[in-house]
């Protein structure tokens, strides 16, 4: 049945392809793109150098943004398709990966790349220029390596409504995204400042046989950097921990937009069947508001939703019960009750041997 369900999806796929590959403009603005030569290297429209990874104008994560955002076009819409038409969300993710695996191939820059007739030695694509260089009507593929890989998938998995973070190990670039219910992956990795623990499962596009979450053995041990995209950091806490019914508890929502800036952070709150929204107020980059003190055994339930120029969405829940931390389990009670009575028969004993 998934089986099935999945080849109808390419084939749905297919019949949408037609539809937008004939209109679409990459994000920057042309295709095929222009570049700048610069002291030997090559600049893209956004002022980022294809040629290096690193430094504030290397590929990495830079280019990742140059298809995701207020820029988003060809490859973001791909991600839009798999969300409306894949609603259980890890069928959602493995479809991505299959398709991504299907219409793409590893090659080396060297190779497959040239300007002004040279060869180059290192090279990045973004997810626009990758999604427009393969074509389901003329059963054409593109040929690219890890990075171009992972700024396609990372623009498809973000339009599919997933959290995805870059990661780059020593002369490799892949992709987390944040799946914890996925029950396949070797690995389950937490990423610093992130506010969640382990759920990133590994997206590895460089080879067919590649399995979601398979983290390969090289990189098992960590060692690498991660960049999340939209929001490097996303921590909610409230106080007090264990509010009584005379406690107003605030919210506190440290949120750092990783490119752009966080524009609104709103808190959600429900008893039972009514909610309140409240906007979250900024100092630094820290939010806050205040939720009134609520009678004993009031279930709480909180959302904090944050989105920033970019368009980036995000959002955290969490609830509390209202003098849970004060109550006293009935067992405890009980427990307590039958040592009493055991110490008074005791004591009696004693007294009665006397």
């Amino acid at each position: 049945m998934r089986s099935r369900k999945f080849a109808m999806g390419m084939i749905i796929l297919f019949v949408f392809s037609l539809l937008s590959v004939a209109y679409g403009i990459p994000s920057g603005g042309e295709y095929p793109p222009v570049f700048t030569l610069n002291h030997g290297e090559w600049y893209d429209s956004w002022g980022f150098n294809r040629n290096y990874d690193g430094g504030s104008d290397g590929f990495i994560p830079n280019v990742a943004y140059e298809s995701i955002g207020l820029d988003k076009e060809l490859a973001y819409s791909r991600g839009e398709w798999f969300e409306a038409n894949y609603p259980e969300k890890v069928e959602r993710a493995e479809a991505i990966l299959a398709y991504v695996q299907r219409w793409t191939d590893y090659g080396y820059d060297v190779d497959n790349v040239y300007m002004n007739g040279l060869s180059q030695e290192e090279w990045a694509w973004n997810g626009d220029e990758m999604a427009h260089m393969f074509d389901e009507n003329t059963n054409s593929i593109a040929i690219g390596d890890c990075e171009d890989m992972s700024f396609l998938c990372s623009t498809i998995y973000l339009a599919a409504g997933f959290d995805v973070a870059l990661v780059s190990p020593t002369s490799h670039v892949a992709l987390l995204i944040w799946l914890p219910e996925y029950d396949n992956a070797n690995y389950y990795w937490d990423i610093p400042d992130d506010g969640r623990e382990h759920g990133w499962i590994w997206v590895e596009a460089t080879g067919e046989e590649n399995p979601l979450g398979w983290t390969p053995s090289d990189f098992a041990n960590g060692d690498w950097i991660s960049y999340t995209l939209g929001f490097s950091e996303f921590n909610v806490e409230y106080s007090p921990q264990n509010p009584r019914a005379e406690d107003d508890v605030t919210v506190s929502a440290s949120i750092v937009s990783a490119r752009g800036t966080t524009t609104q952070v709103l808190l959600n709150y429900s008893v039972g069947n009514v909610s309140e929204v409240l906007q979250m107020v900024a100092e630094g980059s820290t939010f806050e508001a205040v939720i009134p003190k609520q009678p004993d055994r009031t279930l709480v339930v909180c959302t904090v939703s944050a989105i920033d120029t970019d368009g980036f969405a995000r959002e955290n829940t969490f609830e509390y019960v209202v003098g849970q931390g004060l109550q006293i389990p009935p067992f405890l009670w009980e427990t307590a009750v039958v040592f009493l009575v055991i110490i008074i028969i005791a004591v009696l004993l004693t007294r009665s041997k006397i």
